[in-house]
Formats: structure tokens, C-alpha cells, sequence
């Protein structure tokens, strides 16, 4: 959870270094948004302020998805950058992720606790926190040395010995599982025959307020897939929660390249599975029907009650990483009841 904008003015300087070195030629907008995706640029809000200035000042034309780029003066340069940084400062908003919105639904104290009133989280040395950040570290790994490592055995192994260096000591996971969860991930890339593939991209929506990291984004020719990986088994009915965190990314993502996302992918480590998902306005709906209850909810300053989902004390609680600071409060309320 994120109070205002947050950016920093490099973000200008790239996208311009952008438009710059194609002066004269004429891009598709959806070349420019993956340039701008490769350059690091969160959301492409920004690129869109940056043309819409820049066409005020007939610097640019744009027509039916093609941007025409002119000649850009350093001063045009300098006052626009200027104009629209003021802009974004002048926005208040909340800013919330997928999946805050996933831990809202599950338990609303526990978000509270996290986000709020950050307390101090108490994670496990060794096991399935750190299992899961190795295989999204691998995935990414992988995904980031496709292109120039064209031997796919030595790609794999390589990807899953530097992910598990990398947590050495603190995962259970054995290098041979890993590795067959990056040769199924390969043949899924190119089983949906995807022309790119990106890896742990940080979006961000200045209009829908929402910020989040999407594990994978898949490029089809007219289609673009967000992919999630979980740690987790799939065990025969996807979790709300992990629905709604997919939903989001799809939403982030849809934004970003204003482009409908039709389905997304969620995927299973411990049993291989591939889950798809459908989207549709009903499902964004409840979305931001849950991240409107929960901006209401916490903006009310009280303590928010545990989870009220069936079996939650194993559900969540059990691996909840503010559990102590839980039970404080529910013995200081028990305290208090007494007197």
C-alpha cells in the first residue's frame, strides 16, 4: 500500500531518450510501450502525458496506434517535463497492489498489521517462503538469458544453480524438481507460441490506483498474457485469494498496454498445474469492489477483526508472519473485557 505518487524523474529523462532516438520515423504505439517496459518505465501513464504534450506542441502526430516523431528540441524537452512532473504532484491517491487485495479478502487485520501498522513480520529461516522466491528467482533467471543462451539444458540447470545459490541454507527445494519445472515453463512458452516474454515487471496505474509486480507477460501476435506463478498445489479449486491477485495483474497489465487482456495463467509448482482463467467484467468487478471496501475499511482507524473465512486459523494463520501481534491484541482484548 502506497499514499501518493511516487516516481522519480529518471523515468522522464528514458522515456525521451526514447522518442529521441527515433526522431523521423514513424512507431507503432505498441512498439513504444515495449520499449518502455524494457527501460524500466513502471507505468505508461507517464508515456502518455510525455506524447500528449509533445502533440500539443506539434512535435508529434498520432493517428490510428502510429506516433510520427518529429524533431525534439532540448527546451521542449525541459518544459514539458517540467509541466507534467507538476501534474503528478498535484495527484493524491492510494496506491494498492493485487495482491494486498488477495490478503485483504483472506484476513483484514493482517493487512492492517503488515501495511499499516508495520509490525514486525516474523518469516521462517528455512522453507516454503523461501522455496517460492527460488523459483520465481530461477524463472526470471531464465526468462532474462533466453535470448542469448540458445542451449536450453545449460539455460535451465544454469538459472536453477544461481537461484539456489542465491538462498542457500534457507530452501528445501531440490535442484531436480526446479528443473523440471523450468523445462515444463519452457515448453509452455512455446506451446502458446509467444514472441517475447517478460519477467517480474513492476506496473503501475495512475488512473486505476493500483501497483504491483506480474511474474511473467506473454506476447502472442494480437494477445498479451499475464502468468502467475505459485508455489503452492493446486488442489482442484483455485483460492479466491489467488484469483483475485490474477485479476489485478491482468487489470495492471491491460492498463499498461491498453490493450483487453482475455485470460491469464496461474501456475502450480508442487503439482504442475496450469490453471486458466477467463477473464470478464464481472470478475473486475468484484476486484474493485473489494479494493473499494478495503480503502473504506482502513480509512475508518480502527482495529480491523481476524479472517472470517471457513477454517481460517489453518488457512492463515498458521503460516502468518504477524501472528504475535495478532494475539496481543486479541489478549488486550480479552484483558480489557475483564476489567
Amino acid at each position: 500500500m502506497r499514499f501518493g505518487i511516487e516516481f522519480e524523474e529518471s523515468i522522464f529523462c528514458k522515456i525521451f531518450d526514447i522518442l529521441k532516438q527515433n526522431e523521423g520515423k514513424e512507431l507503432k504505439i505498441e512498439e513504444l510501450l515495449k520499449a518502455s517496459i524494457s527501460n524500466g518505465i513502471t507505468s505508461s501513464d507517464y508515456l502518455f502525458l510525455v506524447l500528449q504534450e509533445l502533440s500539443s506542441k506539434k512535435v508529434i502526430e498520432s493517428s490510428r496506434g502510429i506516433v510520427k516523431i518529429g524533431n525534439i528540441p532540448e527546451e521542449v524537452i525541459e518544459s514539458s517535463k517540467e509541466k507534467i512532473i507538476e501534474r503528478i504532484r498535484r495527484t493524491r491517491r492510494i496506491f494498492i497492489t493485487p495482491l494486498e487485495i488477495a490478503k485483504f479478502y483472506q484476513c483484514p487485520r493482517r493487512l492492517w498489521l503488515e501495511k499499516i501498522v508495520l509490525s514486525k513480520q516474523e518469516k521462517e529461516k528455512v522453507g516454503k517462503v523461501w522455496d517460492g522466491e527460488a523459483v520465481h528467482a530461477a524463472v526470471k533467471l531464465m526468462i532474462d538469458n533466453m535470448q542469448s543462451e540458445k542451449d536450453e539444458n545449460f539455460l535451465i540447470s544454469k538459472a536453477c544453480e544461481e537461484a539456489l545459490k542465491k538462498y542457500e541454507g534457507m530452501v528445501q527445494l531440490e535442484k531436480k524438481d526446479l528443473e523440471n519445472f523450468l523445462r515444463k515453463f519452457l515448453e509452455l512458452i512455446k506451446e502458446e507460441n509467444f514472441l517475447s516474454v517478460y519477467s517480474e515487471r513492476t506496473l503501475e496505474s495512475l488512473r486505476e490506483g493500483i501497483i504491483g509486480s506480474v511474474d511473467v507477460i506473454g506476447f502472442k501476435e494480437n494477445e498479451i498474457v499475464p502468468l502467475e506463478i505459485k508455489y503452492a498445489a493446486f488442489k482442484g479449486r483455485i483460492k479466491k485469494e489467488h484469483l483475485l491477485q490474477a485479476i489485478g495483474e491482468s487489470i495492471l497489465v491491460s492498463n499498461y498496454f491498453r490493450k483487453e487482456v482475455n485470460y491469464s495463467y496461474i501456475i502450480y509448482f508442487q503439482t504442475n498445474s496450469l490453471i486458466k482463467i477467463d477473464l470478464n467484467e464481472n470478475l473486475f468487478r468484484q476486484f474493485f469492489k473489494l479494493k473499494n471496501q478495503m480503502q473504506r475499511f482502513y480509512s475508518i482507524g480502527k482495529i480491523p477483526p481476524k479472517s472470517k473465512l471457513p477454517n481460517y486459523v489453518k488457512r492463515v494463520c498458521q503460516g502468518c508472519h504477524v501472528k504475535r501481534a495478532c494475539e496481543n491484541i486479541e489478549t488486550l482484548k480479552k484483558m480489557i473485557r475483564r476489567i
